[in-house]
């Protein structure tokens, strides 16, 4: 059986103190893991476009150019609905002028699975033991 391939734009948000923002997975009431903003392109959007969405509706800052992707992971991936998708995942470097999060723009079921963000320093991150995704986020922070 052929997968749908599910593009992605991911986005390492860094914030003035060079903190990256991570947000917690927890469809119950313990955090499983910790992962970047971002999501699904959708139909006739392009990854840039993408990219300024998911920014504005998970963080609230909003960008004007995300630049080229800085790196694209590819694996396959269960989604919470049970589809097996072929995941490709844009990561864009984006720096932020402050660390203040709006969720404002936040879907119903990411109310439901996430919690509220959090900027963590690399050495604060490797230090912590929390499981995040992509597992080789710091080897992809400058």
């Amino acid at each position: 059986m052929t997968l749908r391939v599910r593009r992605a734009a991911r986005l390492l948000m860094l914030d003035p103190a060079g903190r990256v923002l991570l947000f917690p997975y927890q469809p119950a009431d313990r955090v499983e893991y910790w992962f970047t903003p971002g999501g699904e392109v959708e139909d006739g959007e392009s990854l840039a476009d993408a990219a300024r969405r998911e920014c504005r509706e998970e963080t609230g800052h909003r960008i004007d150019d995300p630049g080229p992707p800085l790196v694209c992971s590819a694996f396959e991936l269960t989604m919470l609905d049970g589809e097996r998708v072929r995941a490709l995942e844009h990561f864009f470097l984006v720096r932020v002028e402050h660390a203040r999060l709006d969720h404002g723009g936040w879907t119903e079921l990411e109310r439901r699975v996430m919690g509220r963000g959090r900027w963590w320093s690399p050495a604060e991150l490797a230090a912590s033991g929390a499981a995040y995704f992509p597992e080789d986020l710091l080897a992809m922070l400058p």
